[in-house]
């Protein structure tokens, strides 16, 4: 993004390294996934590029269910965004002059977690 050279993103998460799982955005990593969608957001990424959900259904599932990965991926994806966006930045620009890496961390987990 810095070089202006990314144009399309495409998340997804992973529970391994064997094969690329493409699960369900958010499905393993919930701090890292928050984290990619806040630095899209706050580069207004949406005015340079595209943002695609690169997921599939798990290959076990019946037919008539296999969608329902996407749905929870981009549920997903709209909830992080609205945490982010929600997110104190004045306090979050003082533990971050302050050093305090710790107040931080607490500050987005517990607006992960809903508190």
């Amino acid at each position: 993004m810095a070089f202006g050279k990314l144009w399309s993103v495409h998340l997804n998460d992973q529970n391994g390294l064997k094969f690329d799982q493409d699960k369900s955005f958010a499905s393993v990593d919930l701090r890292r996934a928050f984290n990619q969608v806040r630095v899209l957001d706050e580069n207004r990424f949406w005015e340079v590029g595209m943002v695609g959900l690169d997921v599939k259904a798990m290959r076990s599932q019946p037919a008539e269910l296999a969608t329902k990965h996407l749905r929870n991926s981009l549920a997903m994806f709209l909830r992080l965004l609205e945490v982010s966006r929600a997110l104190d930045r004045k306090a979050m620009n003082e533990m971050i002059a302050a050093r305090d890496y710790e107040e931080l961390d607490w500050l987005i987990l517990s607006s992960l977690m809903g508190k």
